[in-house]
């Protein structure tokens, strides 16, 4: 992959949010079977395509949560998936089809949205979505929609609900935006390696970056600084962590920004990236280094770079964490990442 990939997203990127007008809320049905067969949409944080249609069957790679995919096959359990809708396209591999939505409906915001922990008003809200996000609908239940997040799921009141609205959320621009205090704490149910887990969480506001985020203050130190916000895995060294997720501000747009994390990790690493879409902070570049140069092996230490457009630069996170911790701290910090919240720093 060259550079000139990540320039080429980043330019669909900005025009499309140029051109993008902000979409009524609505349910949209499922799109049906195109060229090859039906899309789908993984809805857990890491999901393994092996190269046969069982769990000891060799690895191929890895698929993050909301990657959309094509399945051609239901075979006991298993889908055989595609990762291009092309004429031509190859089968990637096999993965397990309960962690996929294959052909759901999808729900698209028209402002600041909240999900909650459950269908209920009073219920714990556990992401704010900002407007114009996509999220696959896994269920209706009266008046509620429960929608696949990152790793988790949650509940919106449907928009055709009694009064015709779903429940939004006036915010200021450049202020934060979910009505957390920093410090305040909340639970709610996330899944991590395959299994539900409640987790406490707490709200960090950082003004001075422009940004408000929760973590798992049971699994994650909180280490501020007036430029950073660093969450590091209780069982490391804080020193020199080896789980850990860093968010800086950098007055760089995105464009440049990305060209040097790119420049810096493919030294070493062989990266993909691709446009993701963040629960809080919409749209943002993810650049994946998962794979060693060549690509025959999973180095020990693994990073996630997310970098996050805004008007006075971009917000960039790095999720660092090893390849054992792949399912427990890189599923914590890509959930984290959807609690993501941007707004103008102090002073701006």
């Amino acid at each position: 992959m060259k550079k000139l990939t990540v320039k080429t997203i980043l330019a669909v990127l900005i025009l499309a949010l140029a051109g993008a007008s902000i979409a009524q809320a609505e349910v949209i049905p499922p799109y049906g079977e195109g060229q090859i067969g039906l899309p789908a949409v993984v809805l857990c944080e890491s999901l393994t395509v092996r190269k046969e249609p069982a769990s000891n069957a060799s690895a191929v790679q890895k698929l993050g949560a909301g990657r959309r995919i094509i399945v051609t096959k239901l075979e006991n359990g298993w889908a055989e998936c595609f990762l291009s809708d092309a004429v031509d396209a190859e089968a990637a591999g096999w993965v397990n089809a309960d962690y996929i939505a294959v052909d759901p409906a999808w729900y698209r915001t028209e402002g600041k949205t909240y999900v909650y922990a459950w269908g209920d008003t009073a219920a714990p809200k556990v992401a704010l979505l900002g407007a114009d996000v996509t999220l696959p609908v896994l269920k209706t239940e009266g008046e509620w929609l429960v929608v696949g997040l990152r790793g988790a799921s949650g509940w919106i009141h449907d928009p055709e609900n009694a009064d015709g609205t779903p429940d939004t959320a006036s915010v200021p621009d450049g202020e934060p935006v979910t009505g957390l205090s920093d410090g305040e704490r909340y639970e709610t149910v996330i899944m991590v390696e395959g299994m539900e887990e409640t987790v406490s969480y707490e709200h960090a506001v950082n003004a001075n970056i422009g940004i408000e985020i929760d973590f798992d203050h049971e699994a994650l130190e909180r280490i501020s600084g007036p430029d950073s916000e660093l969450f590091v895995s209780v069982y490391d060294d804080s020193r020199n962590p080896e789980n850990y997720l860093e968010i800086i501000y950098s007055e760089d747009d995105a464009d440049t920004a990305a060209d040097q994390v790119y420049e810096e990790l493919s030294q070493e690493y062989e990266i993909t990236a691709e446009e993701r879409m963040l629960a809080g902070a919409g749209n943002c570049i993810c650049i994946d280094a998962s794979g060693a140069i060549g690509g025959e092996y999973m180095p020990e230490q693994l990073q996630v770079v997310y970098i996050i457009p805004a008007e006075d630069g971009c917000r960039i996170a790095r999720a660092h964490f090893s390849l054992e911790a792949a399912e427990g701290f890189g599923v914590r910090f890509a959930r984290m990442m959807d609690t993501l919240q941007v707004f103008g720093r102090s002073g701006e």
